[in-house]
């Protein structure tokens, strides 16, 4: 490091929120909502797994299939790709390359369906720079499941309306608070970059 640039005055005042999100509302079709269902449902799930804890950890209880990027799902890979260099232009300015993993489709059940608090970068998932929940149940559909980010300035609820996208930096910490009745259905997919450095 050049000791004439420890100080870099005008780089101490930016005004990027790093702890806050974005959401778009109203994202998809009906015709697109239920053409992403019918896809999601007819993919084998499996217990969702947290990284470092293998397929019996509490600290998640939901299930997931995995949405490819073919011929026929590239409409949905490409309408949330504009989404997100929407949200990151507007609000963090992050070094994008595409996407992290094919789409998650996700299932918590009533009767304490979760995952607690957890950020979504780690050793094998270090280049995750957004992360992004797309809420595909009515919000009478189920109680509980809340989406809850804490960036460092306390819990915030995300928006829960149907048919809204969430999208966050992937260090922020998260969690879907237990299911208690009913059945929430979200897709989640991750954005990457190059190392920060």
């Amino acid at each position: 490091m050049n000791p004439s640039r420890l100080f870099l005055e005008h780089e101490r005042f930016k005004t990027i929120d790093y702890s806050n999100y974005y959401y778009f509302t109203n994202v998809l079709t009906e015709d697109e909502i239920l053409k992403l269902k019918t896809t999601g449902e007819s993919l084998t799930k499996e217990k969702g797994t947290v990284t470092d804890q293998g397929n019996e950890s509490s600290t998640r209880i939901s299930e997931v299939s995995w949405i490819n990027p073919e011929a026929d799902t590239l409409w949905l890979y490409e309408k949330i790709a504009g989404l997100v260099i929407t949200a990151n232009e507007s609000m963090w300015q992050f070094d994008l390359s595409g996407y992290h993993d094919s789409f998650q489709y996700t299932t918590y059940n009533g009767g304490g369906g979760h995952y607690d608090w957890h950020t979504d970068v780690g050793p094998k998932m270090a280049n995750r720079k957004i992360s992004c929940v797309l809420q595909l149940s009515n919000v009478d559909d189920y109680t509980g499941g809340d989406l809850q980010l804490n960036g460092g300035n306390g819990v915030v609820d995300a928006p829960k309306d149907y048919n809204t996208l969430i999208i966050f930096p992937s260090f922020v910490l998260h969690r879907v608070t237990p299911v208690l009745t009913g059945t929430r259905k979200s897709l989640v997919t991750w954005v990457a970059g190059p190392t920060l450095r």
